[in-house]
C-alpha cells in the first residue's frame, strides 16, 4: 500500500512537468490562430489577396424633392417622385461594416490573454514568456486598431442602425482592456528582468587584453 502511494506521489510531479512543458506550445498555437483571424479579416477589409467578404446592401434615403422643370401658371405643381433613393457609399465602408465584428470577436480577445496567463501565471514564468507576451500585445494592438477603423468605416456605410454601434462599441473596449492587461504583464518586474541586456564591449576588450595568448600582459 505504501509503495502504491509513493508511486502515485512520484508520478504527480512528472505529470505536472509535462503539462508545464506544453504551456508555451499551446500559447504559441493560440497566438497563431488569433493572428490568422486578424490577418484574414484585414485582407477582407482592404480587399487584399483576393479575400472576399459578403457586402451588405446600404439602406435607402427617402427623397420628396419635386421634379425639375417649368410649372405652368395657374396650375398646381406636379407631385415629384416620392420614395427611397439609393445612397452612394464607398466599397470600403461596406466592407468595414461587414468585417468590423471579426476584429472584436470574443476569440480574438480571449486567446491572447489566455496565452499570457499560461506562460506567466500557471506554474511560474516559462523560458520565452516575454516573447509570448510581446506577441500577444502586438496582435491585440492590431485587432484594436483595425476594429476602430472598421467601426468608423461602418458609420459611413448606412447599413447599421445606431443600436448596433452601442452593442459593438463595448467589444472594442474589451479589446482595449485585454491590451492593457497584456501591457501591464509585459512591463512587470519579472518580465522586464528577462529582457536581453546589451553587452559591454569595453569589458570584453579588457578581457582580451589580459589574455596572454592575444598579446596581453605577461
Amino acid at each position: 500500500m505504501d509503495d502504491q502511494q509513493r508511486d502515485a506521489t512520484s508520478q504527480t510531479p512528472q505529470a505536472w512537468d509535462t503539462v508545464r512543458r506544453l504551456r508555451e506550445p499551446i500559447a504559441w498555437a493560440l497566438l497563431a490562430l488569433t493572428a490568422i483571424i486578424v490577418l484574414v479579416s484585414a485582407c477582407q477589409l482592404f480587399n487584399l489577396a483576393d479575400a472576399k467578404v459578403p457586402i451588405p446592401t446600404p439602406t435607402a434615403v427617402s427623397s420628396s424633392a419635386p421634379a425639375s422643370g417649368p410649372v405652368p401658371v395657374g396650375s398646381s405643381p406636379a407631385p415629384g417622385p416620392v420614395g427611397p433613393s439609393p445612397v452612394i457609399v464607398s466599397a470600403f465602408a461596406l466592407r468595414a461594416s461587414a468585417v468590423a465584428p471579426q476584429f472584436i470577436d470574443a476569440a480574438v480577445q480571449a486567446m491572447p490573454v489566455l496565452a499570457v496567463i499560461l506562460v506567466a501565471f500557471c506554474g511560474g514564468l516559462t523560458e520565452r514568456a516575454r516573447q509570448v507576451t510581446q506577441t500577444a500585445a502586438v496582435v491585440l494592438a492590431a485587432a484594436f486598431l483595425l476594429g476602430l477603423i472598421s467601426l468608423e468605416g461602418a458609420a459611413a456605410s448606412h447599413t447599421r442602425s445606431g443600436t448596433w454601434f452601442f452593442l459593438e462599441g463595448p467589444g472594442l473596449a474589451i479589446t482595449a482592456t485585454a491590451l492593457f492587461f497584456t501591457g501591464a504583464v509585459l512591463w512587470s518586474r519579472e518580465l522586464r528582468s528577462m529582457a536581453p541586456r546589451p553587452r559591454d564591449f569595453g569589458d570584453d576588450n579588457e578581457d582580451f587584453g589580459d589574455d596572454p595568448g592575444l598579446g596581453g600582459h605577461d
